[in-house]
């Protein structure tokens, strides 16, 4: 079967110059999006994180976003018994 619970942009996230002292509300912003954040540099605004492929398209409108980066895309298949999936177990 092919298993295709969610596509998976990798991402970084330049915040505009404005922006990067307020860094942890934007934080909070992602956060209630779905980005799963993995690294924040505060010195130059830059977050990576992981999000739903549909959704780059949703910060990249944030007004706080310079730019936004997919790295990676991906499809993921999550464990059965695991919130995200959405397919369930596999037949046998």
């Amino acid at each position: 079967m092919d298993h295709r619970d969610a596509f998976i942009s990798d991402i970084v996230i330049v915040l505009k110059p404005d922006y990067i002292a307020r860094i942890d509300t934007v934080i909070e912003q992602l956060n209630r999006v779905g980005v799963g954040i993995t690294s924040v540099n505060r010195d130059v605004g830059a977050v990576e994180g992981s999000v739903e492929s549909d959704k780059v398209h949703v910060i990249q409108q944030f007004e706080f976003v310079d730019a936004v980066r997919t790295t990676f895309s991906y499809i993921a298949d999550y464990p059965p018994g695991d919130p995200r999936d959405r397919d369930g177990a596999e037949e046998t």
